[in-house]
C-alpha cells in the first residue's frame, strides 16, 4: 500500500515513519507537515491508498477540511484520523464527507496501526478482485462477492449461491475460502456465508436477506456471531 502522513509535527514524522517503513504490507510512505503542499500533490496526479490525517494544525485550516477536500479529488483514498485530543474531536469526525476509515488517538498504539492499514489492505483487495472465479465445463466464469450471498460444498462440488441463482463448480470449499474477500466467513463446515447479507442469528443458523437460512455449527456458533459484528462494526 503507499500511504501518506500528514502532520505538523515533525517528532511524530519521523516516529510513524519508522513504523509503517517496518510493516510488510506498506509499500511506499510520503511525509507531509503542509496541508497545502499534501493537497497540491494529490492535484498532480500522486496517489495514496490511504492517509494518516492529524486533525488539528496551527498553520492550516485543519485535517478534516483538507480530508474533505481530499475526497472531492480522490473519493477511494481511505482516511484514518488521528488526533491528541480525541475527547474535542471525536464527535466532529463524521461531519465532513470523506472515505473515513478509521481514528486513532495520540501516541498512536502499534496493534491499532497496523489493524487499521489491515483494514485497508482488506478493502483494496475487494475492489481489486471483486468478483469469484470459478470454472465450469472448462470456461471461466464471474460470480461478483457483491451477489454471493452463501457458498456450500457438497461432495466434490461447491455451490455458490446468489439471489434466485446456485452455480456450480468443481473446486473445494477450502481453497475457495482462501480467495475471498473481508466479508466472507466459514460458518460450518460446509458453509461459507456472507456477513453483509446475514439478516439475523437464529439457534444453530442465520437468516440471510433473501429468506434463505445457513446453517452454523455449534463450534462455530460464537466465533461466527463475533466475526459478524466485528465487520459490521469495520464498516462505519
Amino acid at each position: 500500500m503507499n500511504i501518506a502522513v500528514c502532520d505538523d509535527n515533525e517528532l511524530f514524522l519521523r516516529e510513524i515513519g519508522r513504523r509503517l517503513q517496518s510493516l510488510p504490507i506498506v509499500d511506499s510512505t510520503v511525509m507531509f507537515s503542509d496541508l497545502d503542499a499534501f493537497l497540491l500533490s494529490i492535484d498532480s496526479g500522486k496517489h495514496y491508498d490511504a492517509v494518516l490525517m492529524d486533525i488539528e494544525w496551527e498553520m492550516n485550516a485543519g485535517g478534516m477540511d483538507a480530508a474533505a477536500e481530499l475526497f472531492k479529488l480522490c473519493p477511494e483514498t481511505k482516511i484514518i484520523y488521528v488526533t491528541g485530543h480525541v475527547e474535542r474531536f471525536s464527535q466532529h469526525i463524521f461531519l465532513n464527507r470523506v472515505s473515513l476509515s478509521g481514528f486513532l488517538s495520540k501516541p498512536v498504539d502499534a496493534e491499532l496501526l497496523l489493524a487499521n492499514l489491515q483494514k485497508v489492505a482488506d478493502a483494496l483487495k475487494y475492489q481489486e478482485q471483486p468478483s469469484l472465479i470459478l470454472q465450469q465445463q472448462g470456461a471461466p466464469v464471474s460470480i461478483p462477492y457483491r451477489e454471493i450471498y452463501y457458498i456450500e460444498s457438497r461432495g466434490h462440488t461447491v455451490c455458490v449461491h446468489t439471489e434466485g441463482e446456485v452455480t456450480t463448480a468443481y473446486e473445494r470449499l477450502d481453497s475457495i475460502l482462501r480467495s475471498l474477500p473481508a466479508g466472507f466467513y466459514q460458518c460450518h463446515k460446509s458453509f461459507i456465508v456472507s456477513m453483509g447479507k446475514i439478516r439475523r442469528f437464529r439457534s444453530g443458523e442465520v437468516l440471510l436477506k433473501d429468506g434463505s437460512l445457513v446453517p452454523v455449527s455449534r463450534a462455530r456458533y460464537a466465533e461466527t456471531k463475533e466475526a459478524y459484528f466485528s465487520y459490521m462494526g469495520s464498516r462505519f
